[in-house]
């Protein structure tokens, strides 16, 4: 009898071992895009940190590319065993946050204003943590405004001509809204900027459209990455491109401008954050990641040590001497912090397949500013028509 009590309280122990064993380790499944080879190796760095702080938490990564866009990750949750932490561009956050995707966050860090909205969810709790800032910025290798940080869009007119063009973006999805949208905005025009979208095509869009006309008349027409090129070999003298552009105009005479000409001198801002899956088993583990990856000294670093990524999604970033360091970087610093993120409905990508399928339209003179405007409009009234008619 005393065998059989010793021998159960031995298979009780053993089983409270192995529980225990068990409810101490953690492995969390971390769906990222930062996946370009400078970035894996900080990913990896920072993952190791963390787990050498926190030895019964490993993360297992799963790495995917941009291209792979946003229906790769709903697939993820849609899949019955999403991955526990998630990394989404801010501009794809508020769909995520309405299906009920993610849990609520505690976060503590000051989170810029522009990006605020697009994290919170209807209840006003915060649902992703902000990550990273970036923008795009207008930068020009003219030797006449090399030293001039207030250039007009007047200014630029008169300087264009056979030798000195400008470089606008041929069709490329996305990156066409980002391109030409600052361009638009000049005269007073909000584009894109208020839900519903269709209320933004008025009257100061025509001006806009107009400029785009003026200045296409000495413009080379090509894909992002050619153009970056070109502002390199000064085959152009001015284009709007992103801050990985900076150490390849390391010999080039540039100027980047701190806003861009126009009225509002915003550009698009864009970004990236994390979220908790809603179902994920270890919650208290992935805070303490996210909390982890997402401290600003970190994110600081990491921002310091590759340009590409932007700035912290901190207030402090705006006047960190760090992001300061140059007139390049002062600039670009300056025109994130002066740059408009744009709403993001769950249908937005249709709303961008319609408005770039018309900027492009125009630009190849297929129509005018009044009909380009007009057709815009109707266009987007029959999708949101639609869409609310789902609802």
């Amino acid at each position: 009898m005393i065998r059989n009590l010793l021998t159960g309280l031995m298979l009780v122990f053993l089983f409270q071992a192995c529980t225990d064993q068990s409810s101490r380790h953690s492995t969390l499944q971390f769906i990222h895009f930062w996946t370009e080879p400078q970035q894996q190796l900080l990913i990896d760095s920072l993952i190791s940190e963390f787990e050498d702080l926190n030895p019964t938490i490993k993360i297992e990564q799963i790495p995917v590319q941009w291209s792979e866009g946003k229906t790769k990750l709903l697939l993820a949750h849609a899949s019955g065993n999403p991955p526990d932490i998630t990394h989404i561009g801010i501009e794809w956050a508020q769909e995520f946050i309405d299906n009920g995707i993610f849990l609520p966050l505690d976060v503590y860090d000051s989170i810029p204003s522009q990006c605020l909205e697009h994290v919170k969810g209807k209840d006003g709790r915060i649902y992703c943590q902000p990550w990273t800032l970036n923008t795009r910025a207008l930068i020009i290798t003219h030797d006449a405004f090399l030293n001039d940080d207030t250039v007009t869009w007047d200014d630029i007119l008169a300087s264009l001509n056979e030798q000195h063009l400008i470089g606008m973006n041929s069709t490329e999805p996305h990156n066409v809204t980002k391109k030409y949208l600052p361009i638009l905005w000049a005269y007073g025009s909000r584009l894109f900027q208020n839900l519903p979208f269709s209320s933004t095509c008025d009257s100061t869009l025509i001006d806009g459209f107009l400029l785009l006309k003026k200045l296409i008349v000495n413009a080379r027409i090509d894909q992002s990455r050619r153009l970056d090129e070109f502002l390199v070999n000064r085959s152009i003298t001015l284009g709007i491109s992103g801050q990985w552009i900076l150490p390849q105009l390391k010999n080039t005479p540039h100027r980047v401008l701190p806003r861009m000409p126009g009225k509002s001198g915003a550009s698009i801002l864009s970004g990236d954050c994390l979220g908790i899956s809603v179902s994920s088993k270890y919650a208290k583990e992935a805070k303490a990641f996210v909390n982890f990856i997402t401290k600003y000294g970190r994110v600081k670093q990491f921002c310091s040590r590759l340009q590409d990524i932007g700035l912290p999604a901190h207030e402090n970033a705006w006047k960190d001497p760090s992001f300061h360091l140059n007139a390049d970087q002062s600039n670009f610093t300056m025109q994130c912090m002066n740059s408009i993120m744009l709403p993001s409905p769950s249908y937005y990508l249709d709303a961008e397949g319609i408005l770039e399928d018309h900027i492009m339209s125009f630009i190849y003179g297929n129509i005018d500013e009044q009909a380009v405007c007009s057709s815009l409009k109707k266009q987007l009234q029959l999708l949101e028509a639609k869409q609310k008619k789902g609802s």
